[in-house]
């Protein structure tokens, strides 16, 4: 899961860990990875931030290429079409925001 890797890593206080990444609140409490522990993220905030960077990641891999896009865009202009938006559309709403 190298999501956790990537939220934790942006904390100043995060001093790193072994082994997997935490799946459950449990695990997460019992990784020793904070330089002090009194300040470190609840699991609700890193779980949340994962979620949407899941969202973000998935949205990023499924929008069509930006040349695509503009393509697209210019035969919509032309043709009076909603080609774009209906292809932007479908994406987030396979990938909705949490």
């Amino acid at each position: 899961m190298a999501i956790f890797d990537n939220i934790v890593q942006q904390d100043n206080n995060f001093k790193g860990y072994t082994g997997n990444p935490p799946t459950t609140g449990a695990e997460y409490d019992a990784l020793d990875c904070w330089t002090d522990a009194s300040i470190k993220p609840t699991w609700a905030d890193i779980s949340s931030d994962m979620a949407l960077a899941e969202v973000q990641q998935n949205r990023a891999t499924e929008y069509p290429s930006l040349t695509d896009q503009a393509d697209m865009a210019y035969w919509d202009r032309q043709n009076g079409t909603t080609t774009l938006d209906d292809a932007i559309a479908a994406v987030k709403a396979e990938f909705p925001k949490p």
